[in-house]
Order: C-alpha cells, then sequence, then structure tokens
C-alpha cells in the first residue's frame, strides 16, 4: 500500500506558536472587557441612571468647604459608632425576620425608629445650615445663592442634554 498526499497527516503545530496563539487571543480579550467596561460605565446609558441631585444636597455642598467640614464635624455619629449602629441593626433586622412564628410588631418599631432618627438628623442639619447661612455677612450670602443658582444651571442642562439624545 502506498501513502498518497490524501492519507498523510498535516503537519503539528509547533507548541511555541500555540502559546503564541494563546497570549493573542488573551490580550484580545483584555482589550475587549476594558472597551465595553468604559463603554459601560462612561456611555450614555450610564449618564441617565444618575438621579438629580437632591435640592438639600446642593445646599451642603455648594457651601464653603470649611462650612461643610464645621456641619459635618458638628456632633454626628462617628464612622465607628454609625458602622456599629448598621451591623446591631441588621442583626436584630434579621432576627425579626427570620422569626417562626413571624410577628411584625418589631419590624414596625424597626421602621419607626430608623424613621424618627432620619428625621432627628435632618432637622439638626436643617438648623445647623440654617445658623450657619443667618452668620453669613451679605456679601458672602449672595456668593453662595450664586453658587447655587449655577449648580442648578449646571444640572438643568445636563439633564436637558440627556433628554435630547
Amino acid at each position: 500500500m502506498t501513502v498518497t498526499d490524501s492519507d498523510r497527516k498535516p503537519p503539528r503545530m509547533r507548541p511555541w506558536l500555540r502559546g503564541l496563539l494563546a497570549v493573542s487571543l488573551a490580550l484580545n480579550l483584555a482589550v475587549a472587557g476594558l472597551v465595553i467596561g468604559a463603554a459601560i460605565r462612561f456611555g450614555e446609558r450610564h449618564e441617565r441612571s444618575h438621579p438629580p441631585m437632591p435640592l438639600g444636597a446642593l445646599l451642603f455642598r455648594e457651601l464653603p468647604r470649611e462650612d461643610r467640614k464645621m456641619l459635618r464635624d458638628r456632633g454626628w455619629e462617628t464612622r465607628e459608632d454609625r458602622n456599629a449602629r448598621r451591623r446591631a441593626e441588621a442583626a436584630a433586622l434579621d432576627t425579626a425576620l427570620r422569626a417562626v412564628p413571624f410577628d411584625p410588631a418589631p419590624l414596625e418599631a424597626f421602621v419607626a425608629r430608623d424613621a424618627a432618627r432620619q428625621q432627628a438628623f435632618e432637622t439638626a442639619m436643617h438648623a445647623a445650615w440654617l445658623s450657619r447661612v443667618a452668620a453669613m455677612s451679605d456679601a458672602q450670602r449672595d456668593q453662595y445663592a450664586d453658587r447655587l443658582q449655577d449648580a442648578l444651571r449646571r444640572q438643568d442642562e445636563r439633564r436637558k442634554d440627556r433628554s435630547d439624545k
């Protein structure tokens, strides 16, 4: 029996060439992943997912840096205290949700405590903000009002730009 050209096995790929192709494929996939990730993070769809900033946040953000720091440091919870409180609340919430038989009273009390704490924080923050604004000179208040107007105008322009697309 004679060996014909059609019966011969094709030559095997060299190992170094196979490794080179694997590295090339890995690099291509990495670049594609970076491009897709950037498109998702910075693309048009990502911009639309951000709601406009609440007015209270704008009021705080447009204060001078020293005033923002003073309001933040004005006796609110420390990060450690807040984290400890949140861990305790999460444990209590988990216990209440898993209770058999289920009793909605602990959940109702949890929601009421959380709402009262949030309301107390907002009331204290409003009072501190108002006290700071009242202590501003006429020129400082005028500059503050200008910064607020600019921030609201920029926010409206971004919203308009997104709706035009």
